[in-house]
C-alpha cells in the first residue's frame, strides 16, 4: 500500500465542477399532473421511462420518510437532454416539476418530483470523458454525476486527494455540492463548495448553461446563494 504525505494529500487538489445541476421550474399553480404527453417527443426517445420499477425506485430515498411518485424518469446521456427538458417545462403552458437525483441519499424527498420528472444523474456518467486530474494545476475536472469515491480513487493514482470530502463517499459530486458538502473536515478545510474553482450550472430560468468562476471574496450572485 502506497504511503502518501498527509499534508500533501489534503492541500493539493481543488475541485472543478463542470456540470452541477440545479433543476427548478417557474413558480406556477398550473402544474401538469401528467407531463408524459408533453414529453413524448423524439428527442427523448429511449431516455424517458414511466415503467413501474423506475417510478417506484425514484419515489423513495435514503431517508425512507416520504414516498413521492413522479410521472416519469429521464435517463439523460448529455447536458443537452437536461437543458431540453427544462426548456420544455419552462416554456409549456402546463409546466411540471423536475428534480435531479444522484445516488438517492436525500432524507425527505428533496430529489423527488410529484407527478413530474426525476432526472437520473448517474446515467450521465461518461466513461470516455472520465475524471480529469491536473497534476500541474492541482485540480480535478469532473461531472456532477460521479461519486466522490470514484473521484478519490482517480486522484490517488497520482498520490493526491481532494482538499475536503464528505465522511461517506458514495455520494455524487453534484449532490453534496448542492448542500455545501459539510463533513468532519469542514472545520479545518471548509466545506467542499469552498474548494470549487468554477462550475457550469443549468438553472430553471436560464436557457443556457450558467458558467461561474468562484473566487474568494467575490460578490457574485452565486456566492450569495450557494449555501
Amino acid at each position: 500500500m502506497a504511503s502518501y504525505n498527509l499534508r500533501s494529500q489534503v492541500r493539493l487538489i481543488a475541485i472543478t465542477i463542470v456540470i452541477i445541476i440545479t433543476l427548478s421550474t417557474p413558480i406556477t399553480t398550473n402544474t401538469s399532473p401528467q407531463p408524459w404527453n408533453i414529453l413524448s417527443h423524439n428527442e427523448f426517445a429511449g431516455k424517458l421511462t414511466s415503467s413501474s420499477s423506475s417510478v417506484e425506485s425514484a419515489a423513495t430515498d435514503f431517508g425512507h420518510v416520504t414516498k413521492i411518485f413522479p410521472s416519469a424518469v429521464l435517463n439523460p446521456s448529455s447536458v443537452e437532454d437536461i437543458t431540453d427538458l427544462i426548456k420544455l417545462s419552462f416554456d409549456s403552458q402546463l409546466s411540471f416539476p423536475l428534480a435531479a437525483r444522484g445516488h438517492g441519499h436525500s432524507h425527505r424527498g428533496q430529489a423527488s418530483a410529484k407527478d413530474g420528472v426525476v432526472v437520473n444523474m448517474r446515467s450521465m456518467v461518461n466513461r470516455d470523458r472520465g475524471i480529469k486530474v491536473s497534476r500541474t494545476g492541482l485540480y480535478v475536472d469532473v461531472d456532477a454525476a460521479w461519486l466522490w469515491i470514484e473521484v478519490l480513487n482517480k486522484t490517488l493514482e497520482l498520490g493526491l486527494t481532494p482538499v475536503s470530502w464528505t465522511d461517506y463517499l458514495y455520494l455524487t459530486v453534484g449532490g453534496t455540492l448542492s448542500n455545501g458538502g459539510i463533513s468532519g473536515q469542514t472545520f479545518r478545510y471548509g466545506p467542499q463548495i469552498t474548494n470549487v474553482l468554477e462550475m457550469d450550472v443549468i438553472t430553471g430560468t436560464y436557457h443556457d448553461l450558467f458558467h461561474t468562476e468562484i473566487k474568494k471574496n467575490s460578490n457574485s450572485d452565486f456566492n450569495f446563494v450557494r449555501f
